[in-house]
């Protein structure tokens, strides 16, 4: 990058005692084929010897220390506002990048100037034959499904499309539709504001992009503990009711109803049987405190769901969906995911061209 020319992207990654991924991650941007892109490390207080750790890694990297832990969607929020870039990429503290990843993405944003977000090829660290998500889906069942999860890197992962979201851990967004529509909803701390981000841009009418050459390879939980910890139960909890609460029109919420009902249930029982009920508990008590506010959101929103906006996002569900299901294949015994075996079987496909929404009530 010349002297005093602004960059094309804004690496942003959030941390909170990452100490142990983070040079790697940062190691991987030094090696990167461009230059023009500055990076910048949140610190959410953290206790370790982060700082350190990221100064000797990337020399020339932005480092925001914050005074308290903001959590993944505070921490994001703060780079996003501190960048200098068009673009903002936010990256998770325990992914790395390949060499040419930057390069890639630039390519895609002149290729894309309709873009407002790009989504990564996530794989495993670990097991690099793996996936982690191939754009992300959202599913009538109100959660997101990341395509790709734990199925093997396969050709069809090399064809650029249009995606529903991106996966937050490693995703791009052109940073005037971030001003425009608020950044993450930093109350949901962490899990499922990729989620919540992408319903907003899919009411607008916003296109997103799947970068099949963008690779990045992520260890998964390095902070939260994983999926079944105790603040992993928490949130995911939490976010799954609160994201339906603010973001979802009435109108797709009372269509999606069983669905919802089946996912609430088939999550409760896991819950129960790895033994964190009381970390369940402890997310709807969260719920209730949170729901005054997100009703406000929700309020603020209903001013851009007339019905042209709300027909517009479910029928952006439905091809997520459609595509969920057919990477998922549930014919297939080694589908990896029994909760998608039994939620396609119990719940037939619905056709675009035969499915509208109806009602009046938002």
């Amino acid at each position: 990058m010349k002297p005093n020319e602004p960059p094309l992207i804004s690496v942003v990654i959030p941390n909170y005692n990452g100490a142990a991924y983070l040079a790697a991650c940062l190691s991987s941007l030094v090696r990167q084929t461009r230059s023009d892109f500055e990076v910048l490390v949140v610190d959410n207080g953290s206790s370790d010897d982060s700082f350190e750790t990221a100064r000797r890694a990337a020399p020339s990297a932005v480092i925001l220390r914050q005074e308290r832990n903001l959590g993944f969607a505070g921490g994001a929020n703060a780079g996003i506002h501190a960048g200098a870039a068009e673009w903002i990429a936010i990256l998770n503290n325990d992914t790395e990048v390949s060499e040419e990843w930057l390069a890639r993405c630039a390519d895609a944003i002149g290729r894309h100037p309709d873009a407002a977000f790009l989504a990564c090829r996530i794989l495993d660290f670990g097991r690099r034959e793996l996936g982690y998500s191939a754009g992300d889906c959202f599913l009538r069942a109100g959660i997101g499904y990341r395509r790709g999860q734990e199925q093997p890197d396969r050709p069809e992962y090399d064809v650029e499309s249009e995606t529903f979201a991106a996966c937050g851990c490693a995703a791009l967004y052109r940073k005037s539709v971030l001003e425009r529509v608020g950044g993450y909803d930093e109350r949901l701390f962490a899990y499922m504001e990729d989620v919540e981000l992408g319903l907003r841009l899919q009411a607008l009418g916003l296109r997103g992009y799947y970068l099949p050459g963008a690779r990045v390879y992520h260890h998964g939980a390095a902070t939260s503990g994983g999926e079944f910890s105790p603040l992993g139960v928490n949130l995911r909890t939490r976010n799954s009711l609160l994201v339906l609460l603010k973001s979802v029109p009435a109108r797709i919420l009372l269509r999606c109803a069983p669905m919802i009902l089946f996912s609430q249930a088939f999550w409760l029982a896991r819950v129960i049987r790895h033994g964190r009920i009381f970390s369940y508990l402890r997310g709807l008590v969260g719920v209730l405190r949170l729901t005054p506010a997100m009703l406000r959101s929700r309020n603020e929103l209903r001013r851009q769901w007339d019905s042209g906006t709300v027909e517009r996002l479910w029928r952006a569900i439905l091809r997520s969906e459609a595509t969920a299901r057919a990477d998922c294949d549930c014919s297939a015994s080694d589908c990896p995911s029994l909760f998608l075996r039994l939620y396609f079987r119990l719940f037939r496909s619905v056709g675009l061209e035969s499915s509208s929404l109806t009602r009046d009530s938002q």
